[in-house]
């Protein structure tokens, strides 16, 4: 068996390699190549630069441009894509399913489905319809992403969303249900888990520094409230501004900056809790991360989070209101919260949820079925 993956428009496996994504990305498709020899055709939006990025068994690489010259004006790059099914033809001839990254450059993996008859999966790790109304983007911008979302859930043969919420909200407005499947994020238990070591009493928070991760409410808090020092992991449009916020008022908070993936689970298991104040998600994979490393959790009460989250069960729930933080810590100092209890649970839910293990199986039965109904 041969699958194709389409990437993300735009990205690279460089990309990948230079934010830390690699190992998290492609772990489920060099276990399913371990275990079940499945092979796989990674085309990606990069040069031959990707050839050296990666060395993993199974998984084959095939850069756009080094088939295509890249252009630097973007509205040309993006008709250039039309043309991958066709340059790429020797490739997709012989694979035996398609499957994209995300929703962003689906329209290659469906004129390929259209053009060599091939089952097509396409993956969505956030909604990108739901999305564009919470980022309030313009009406041209929407109704193209409404458009694409459309025509991706009539030509596809599965339709992969992460979380309930996204099947329910994409099964109302668009009237299809059977097509769409929750694939959640998935989580290697062998490399996030518990070192049972003796964690220090401080914050950590991993994610991009932007407006959808509400940074610059939990760096405001510190300004007002003692709360456990804090510990910040990533890059983004704000890190400027908040180093020097942080430097200026003297706040009990370290930056960190990026790290690569590798290095993420010593971080999770050197600090004892984690924090995620976005204002909203799709299925958090530093949130899961840090709860299959034992962290006890903190995130706020917005859909993404609040499905995973149970408060005073797996995790803590805020309402990104000034004063939450603090009183999660005076619920925490009081004899009645268990934390290694709550620590458990998160380890179980994950577990049950989200493990590799357990995704790779179900990954496996969908490229059976639909090979089962092609033939």
């Amino acid at each position: 068996m041969n699958t194709t993956l389409f990437f993300t428009y735009g990205i690279s496996l460089d990309d990948w390699k230079k934010t830390g994504l690699m190992s998290r990305e492609i772990a489920i498709y060099e276990k399913m190549y371990i275990e079940h020899g499945i092979e796989f055709n990674f085309i990606t939006y990069g040069d031959k630069t990707d050839f050296e990025a990666i060395e993993a068994k199974g998984i084959k690489i095939y850069p756009v441009y080094t088939r295509i010259k890249y252009s630097q004006y973007k509205y040309i790059r993006l008709v250039k894509t039309f043309l991958i099914p066709i340059i790429f033809r020797d490739i997709l001839r012989k694979t035996s399913i398609l499957k994209t990254n995300q929703l962003k450059g689906s329209w290659v993996a469906i004129l390929s489905k259209i053009i060599f008859q091939k089952p097509l999966i396409i993956r969505t790790g956030y909604d990108a319809l739901k999305w564009s109304k919470f980022e309030k983007r313009g009406i041209i911008y929407t109704f193209l992403i409404k458009l694409l979302t459309k025509i991706s859930l009539i030509l596809a043969d599965q339709y992969n969303v992460s979380t309930l919420s996204d099947k329910i909200f994409l099964s109302k407005q668009f009237k299809v249900e059977d097509k769409i499947k929750i694939r959640p994020n998935y989580i290697d238990q062998k490399i996030f888990k518990d070192f049972k070591l003796q964690k220090v009493d401080e914050l950590l928070f991993v994610g991009r520094l932007e407006e959808q991760k509400n940074i610059k409410f939990l760096i405001n808090e510190y300004k007002h409230y003692e709360l456990p020092r804090l510990n910040i992991v990533g890059e983004g449009s704000y890190k400027k501004e908040l180093i020097s916020e942080i430097r200026e008022n003297n706040l009990n908070i370290n930056f960190i900056g990026q790290v690569s993936n590798q290095e993420l689970p010593n971080l999770y298991n050197r600090f004892k809790y984690f924090i995620l104040c976005s204002k909203y998600e799709g299925n958090p994979k530093t949130l899961l991360e840090a709860m299959s490393s034992g962290c006890i959790v903190i995130g706020t009460n917005v859909e993404g989070v609040n499905s995973i989250i149970k408060n005073n069960h797996n995790g803590f729930l805020i309402n990104s209101q000034k004063g939450d933080i603090e009183k999660v810590f005076k619920k925490i100092s009081g004899s009645q919260i268990n934390l290694t209890v709550i620590k458990q649970n998160a380890i179980d839910y994950i577990s049950l949820n989200h493990s590799l293990e357990k995704l790779s199986k179900i990954e496996l039965l969908d490229y059976d079925k639909l090979l089962m109904v092609k033939s």
